[in-house]
């Protein structure tokens, strides 16, 4: 590869390079000219290729990374909080009363009939601890249809008018879906739903225009500041949502790279028709360029971890009764995986608890037996991949299977991990596991139900604390320092098709950076959790910079 090294237009010096190259090596300079980068070394040796034009960053000694890619991400879902969505999160809502009083508030702005949004209420946080209910709901906005999604966005509540407009008006309506999926007590609607009746519902809620754009304006300030320089899409409002985030690609509001995943929050038969037509016309995951990409054929197989909601083999341990959400069964996954397989394109699924990552092992096994792809050539994903074992990561590990883990869910939740499942939190975002048998599991925050923040995924990986009760959970899985800044950088690159192109700090890639406050791989990593991200920088442009932005 050639390049006019005439000057550079950029030098970082006196930095602790993190390259993630195969050697991990750790240099002290990088060049870039334009949007590449050029040169990767010493002080000494860059500065042969400096003159007056070269604009010269001392980075004293801290960190640089390659780009951090956050491997599963929701932009305009995320960036609707504070926007089309009320922010129901803890602590800014500690109670039931909370909740009703920002509905109330909101009611008062609201045209009668039109939708009232919240999301992020965690019923084990709240004092009562309890769900929300549709009477809350009822009493707060009476007039106006009202969704209220808890912070896994697999359970929600619906007041009166929101379960209306799905025509679920009486406790009979409950038969066109799953079992344990709208709750009923007594005979009467706690407005309580659950995965697929929950996204169902989620598809008469309306957003307009300007509050999609206004959304991927907040996630673009979000991914920057948390040291986020691409992301992997997975699955917004469906055919607008596609449409908008091209756009913002292309007319540079939205800075990120996207891998952009075919798949809707509204559920099953909304994603199967998106993916089914995009296979019918021949198209491919990758196509676009290095800004948008279409990613893979995306999926749910079950519900969440922290509801929880999500398919295990076993039943909870701390409450049996609780209903294990499948919207998949067996023979479907196995014939859709096979489906999107024999199209030669990338699969993945939202599959969380060891029954539905079960269900996708499988069904890779099926797909790969009738139409064989290397590795390398399908880079077929799992998305979560919450609770596994060792037959399941071996049995990955033969297809080279991708599993995307959400290990900021951990310093959020970690305690009520440890008391839903028990001993099984010691194959929880098995990371360590996975790295040990030669996968290249990536990271990703799922935000909005984690924020967007390398530093969390980094703290999540490596020290794995509850950071509200100081539990450690399952540390037979932390990982290195330098392990996480891989599995958020080249993993991450290698699951979209891309590290070819970026996911270290080489020659020849592009000039994607995350620099940290403090050298990552030197403090205390228990510590991590106090550095900060100093800079953001694509394309060789510093997109953020703190205390500028």
């Amino acid at each position: 590869m050639f390049f006019d090294y005439s000057y550079i237009d950029k030098a970082f010096i006196n930095g602790r390079i993190i390259t993630v190259n195969d050697q991990d090596d750790i240099c002290e300079a990088v060049g870039i000219k334009k949007n590449k980068i050029v040169f990767v070394g010493s002080n000494e040796e860059i500065k042969t290729l400096i003159d007056e034009n070269t604009e010269i960053i001392d980075l004293k000694g801290r960190a640089m990374t390659p780009g951090f890619i956050d491997s599963h991400y929701h932009p305009i879902l995320s960036g609707f909080m504070n926007g089309a969505i009320i922010d129901a999160t803890y602590p800014k809502c500690k109670s039931i009363e909370d909740i009703k009083e920002l509905v109330r508030e909101r009611a008062k702005v609201t045209p009668k009939g039109d939708w009232i949004k919240l999301w992020g209420y965690d019923n084990n946080k709240l004092a009562e601890k309890r769900h929300v209910t549709l009477e809350d709901l009822d009493d707060a906005a009476p007039d106006h249809p009202v969704q209220c999604m808890r912070t896994c966005g697999h359970v929600c509540i619906y007041n009166t008018l929101g379960l209306a407009a799905g025509d679920i008006k009486t406790p009979e309506d409950i038969k066109r879906f799953g079992e344990g999926e709208i709750e009923v007590v007594d005979g009467k609607f706690t407005g309580l739903t659950r995965d697929l009746s929950a996204f169902y519902l989620w598809s008469k809620v309306k957003y307009t225009e300007k509050e999609l754009k206004e959304a991927i304006e907040r996630a673009n300030k979000a991914c920057l500041e948390g040291g986020i320089t691409s992301v992997h899409d997975c699955g917004e409002c469906d055919a607008p949502a596609y449409s908008m985030m091209f756009k913002a690609a292309k007319s540079g509001w939205f800075k990120p790279r996207q891998f952009m995943m075919l798949h809707s929050i509204f559920g099953k038969p909304f994603s199967k028709e998106d993916n089914e037509h995009f296979l019918k016309l021949g198209f491919h995951t990758g196509i676009g360029d290095e800004h948008f990409r279409i990613g893979s054929c995306k999926f749910m197989v079950d519900g969440g971890s922290s509801g929880p909601t999500m398919a295990t083999r076993e039943p909870y341990s701390h409450d049996p009764t609780l209903p294990r959400i499948l919207s998949w069964d067996r023979e479907e996954v196995a014939d859709y995986i096979d489906y999107i397989n024999r199209h030669d394109c990338q699969a993945t699924a939202h599959a969380e608890g060891d029954l539905a990552v079960e269900f996708m092992v499988e069904g890779y096994e099926k797909a790969l037996k009738n139409h064989y792809r290397k590795p390398e050539e399908h880079r077929h994903r799992i998305e979560h991949c919450v609770i596994v074992d060792d037959d399941l990561i071996q049995r990955m590990k033969a297809m080279g299977i991708v599993p995307i883990a959400n290990t900021h869910f951990i310093p959020l939740n970690g305690s009520d991990y440890h008391r839903y499942f028990g001993e099984r939190i010691n194959y929880l975002f098995a990371l360590r596991s996975f790295i040990d048998a030669g996968l290249k599991p990536a990271i990703g925050c799922d935000a909005p139900t984690a924020a967007c923040d390398a530093i969390a995924g980094l703290d999540g990986a490596v020290n794995r604390i509850d950071r509200g009760t100081g539990e450690v959970c399952g540390p037979g899985q932390r990982i290195s320092m330098l392990e996480a800044v891989r599995c958020y950088t080249m993993n991450g690159a290698y699951a979209s098709f891309e590290d070819d192109i970026k996911g270290s700090i080489e020659v020849g890639k592009l000039a994607d950076f995350t620099v940290f406050s403090e050298d990552i791989l030197a403090i205390d990593p228990v510590d991590i959790v106090k550095t900060k991200v100093d800079y953001t920088i694509i394309d060789g442009e510093i997109c953020y910079k703190r205390g500028e932005n």
